[in-house]
């Protein structure tokens, strides 16, 4: 029995563990996108806008995942620089749902103006939606969720051993 509760403890321990390095990643996107809110903008033009379909392998099945990313290119200035990137927002984009990227890509046409957000301290470091969006926090409640599981197996575990 002594050696089961020792094989429980080492598995929610680096169940806890692997949550903690989650959560603090999680913590450092979501951070970095409500920062994103308070960067300063500059006008800038839509270049080019794409879908582009990035296929991922599924072990154990024939077809891969397929995700679509609205891929949207733009420039800006900022101070007398001419800065161009492809950067839509601080977290992903990619969306296993086709409509979302069209959808993405009808507000974002070639030619349009925009307002880019960039970063004071990198200007090419810049979004055209700044701000925390729900792939921002991915990270966040996966590690919250080892952390918990981490936590409650060994309770869960010394109430079924205390009901034998």
């Amino acid at each position: 029995m002594r050696v089961l509760w020792g094989v429980i403890t080492i598995i929610c321990a680096l169940l806890a563990a692997v949550g903690v390095v989650f959560v603090l990643a999680g913590l450092k996107d979501v951070l970095r996108a409500l920062r994103s809110r308070r960067w300063p903008t500059v006008p800038g033009t839509v270049l080019a806008a794409e879908e582009v379909e990035h296929r991922l392998p599924v072990p154990g099945q024939t077809e891969p995942r397929v995700h679509y990313e609205a891929r949207v290119q733009y420039e800006y200035s900022v101070g007398r620089v001419l800065v161009g990137t492809a950067t839509l927002r601080v977290d992903p984009t990619a969306r296993t749902n086709p409509d979302d990227a069209q959808a993405t890509l009808r507000r974002y046409p070639p030619g349009q103006a925009v307002r880019v957000a960039y970063n004071p301290q990198d200007p090419t470091d810049a979004v055209l939606e700044p701000g925390a969006h729900a792939p921002s926090f991915v990270r966040l409640v996966i590690g919250l969720g080892l952390v918990a599981v981490g936590a409650c197996i060994p309770l869960i575990a010394r109430w079924f051993l205390a009901r034998v």
